[in-house]
């Protein structure tokens, strides 16, 4: 439209009799009610002239804003503010005017596009540009909610699965950067790339871990100690409570060996985890976990069989050759357990 123009006006007189005459025109026009909302606009950067009439639509799907929260054509824009505007190898200029939105004044600059061009309109600079184009990468700001985390910090001390929150967690707002990668007018990709303003609270809580019988496998990660007892926090996450701990030499036995029968004491059947006592020492029924000296883990057994005097813990193994391989292991940790 312009280089038409620029035919028809070819002069500077010629040019300037126009601009005066268009002036003249649009003071006209915005002065009759009847025709206000078809107003006439004139644009001009002092060497191109044009009359938009402000009729064309532009389609709110190929419109990107950029440098606001909301990449919405109807943001409105300050009065004012300079606008560039970038189409091939052409450039326009025009000036916003009050109340109006991005899709407005691509309306009233009667942008012109194909159907695989987009318009990315910039309102972050002290300039409002915009570019038109069918492949481009932009980056585009929105606020969004930011749902709050919680922090779980095991309570070895409480029943597992009790929560207990000293924290209240609450949900707040963040500021997310997407880069997004149009080709031929369609997104190719878009993905976040940094987040930043983060306002929610974090919620933080206790999370018990606390059972009453031991994971078959499991070991000790580390020992609380609480006067005579306290809790053994287990590689599974898990924790138990003892009250009481023993120094006791273990040996191993197996059914079938020597007068050995697979009947226990109390009437069970010996298996892993079965142990004998001096019921003496170490009442039968008594829960423990046994840590040998060797650093090997017995574990979880129960006391339910019996043949050996003082301080002494007898661990069934399935095999002769396993119990021949433990041998016999002084100052080996029984921890009682509830």
């Amino acid at each position: 439209m312009f280089q038409k123009l620029r035919k028809q006006l070819g002069t500077r007189p010629a040019r300037l009799a126009f601009f005066f005459l268009a002036f003249a025109a649009v003071m006209t026009l915005n002065g009759l009610p009847d025709v206000r909302a078809q107003a006439l606009y004139l644009i001009t950067d002092g060497e191109k002239s044009a009359v938009l009439d402000g009729t064309t639509s532009v389609a709110d799907d190929r419109i990107i804003v950029t440098g606001a929260y909301s990449a919405n054509p109807e943001v409105v824009l300050t009065a004012g503010e300079k606008v560039t505007v970038f189409h091939g190898s052409g450039v326009d200029y025009a000036t916003t005017r009050s109340g109006e939105s991005v899709r407005s004044l691509l309306n009233r600059l009667k942008i012109n596009m194909s159907p695989l061009e987009m318009a990315v309109v910039d309102i972050s600079g002290e300039e409002i540009t915009v570019k038109i184009a069918s492949d481009f990468v932009y980056y585009e700001t929105a606020k969004e909610t930011a749902a709050h985390t919680t922090i779980y910090t095991p309570a070895y001390n409480r029943p597992k699965g009790e929560i207990e929150v000293v924290q209240e967690g609450i949900d707040g707002t963040r500021e997310v950067v997407y880069e997004v990668v149009y080709a031929d007018g369609q997104v190719v990709s878009r993905q976040a790339v940094s987040e930043s303003g983060n306002t929610s609270v974090t919620e933080l809580a206790y999370c018990g871990t606390l059972v009453s019988d031991v994971q078959p496998g499991d070991t000790i990660l580390s020992v609380v100690h609480e006067g005579n007892g306290g809790y053994l926090k287990m590689s599974s996450g898990d924790s138990v409570h003892f009250t009481d701990k023993m120094t006791v030499t273990c040996t191993a036995y197996t059914a079938g060996v020597g007068r050995v029968d697979s009947v226990t004491a109390t009437g069970t059947t010996a298996r892993v985890g079965t142990v004998a006592v001096d019921k003496r020492v170490i009442p039968l029924g008594t829960k423990m976990f046994i840590v040998g000296s060797s650093g090997y883990t017995y574990g979880y057994a129960v006391a339910e069989d019996t043949g050996v005097r003082g301080a002494t813990v007898d661990v069934y193994l399935d095999t002769l050759e396993e119990c021949l391989s433990f041998g016999r292991q002084k100052n080996s940790t029984v921890y009682i357990l509830d």
